[in-house]
């Protein structure tokens, strides 16, 4: 049994088409997205949390003398990690990353040596490091993103 329902409502096929070419370029969504996870990283960053709320391993005795400024802030000695992240919204999709080449390193941790060794035959890192996640999506920020995804939509037939 098959039932066809046929809508001739004007103002309705308007709402629903406005809906539908809503729905085709999310990049503006995609773009209030990124700037909220954005926002919620930095936090991270005065927090010391991944994005589970967890605390980052803390420093180890050898880097907090090893460091020169910020001693007591974890992925912190110039700032330049959080300073420098960076959000790229498309049509379908968002990205919010690092631009720094160790970003992975911190977010993903590294075991002692497993970037080989200087030219005088010491480790890279010279220690391990632990992961301290600092992307990622938190649990407030995907209620926050379900509702960037409402507001657009509420606003797309209005």
């Amino acid at each position: 049994m098959k039932i066809k329902i046929e809508v001739q409502d004007a103002e309705l096929q308007q709402g629903l088409q406005a809906l539908i070419k809503a729905g085709q370029d999310l990049t503006p969504v995609m773009a209030d997205i990124g700037e909220q996870l954005l926002n919620s990283t930095r936090q991270r960053f005065s927090d010391q949390v991944s994005p589970e709320g967890e605390a980052w391993s803390p420093l180890s005795h050898v880097t907090k003398t090893r460091k020169k400024k910020n001693k007591d802030k974890i992925l912190t000695e110039e700032g330049r990690l959080r300073r420098l992240l960076s959000v790229r919204a498309g049509k379908d999709d968002v990205e919010v990353g690092s631009t720094r080449v160790y970003a992975g390193t911190h977010q993903f941790g590294a075991r002692r040596g497993a970037y080989g060794t200087t030219q005088r035959g010491a480790p890279i890192p010279w220690g391990d490091i632990p992961a301290r996640p600092f992307l990622g999506v938190s649990d407030a920020d995907q209620k926050t993103i379900l509702e960037i995804i409402r507001k657009h939509l509420k606003k797309s037939i209005q």
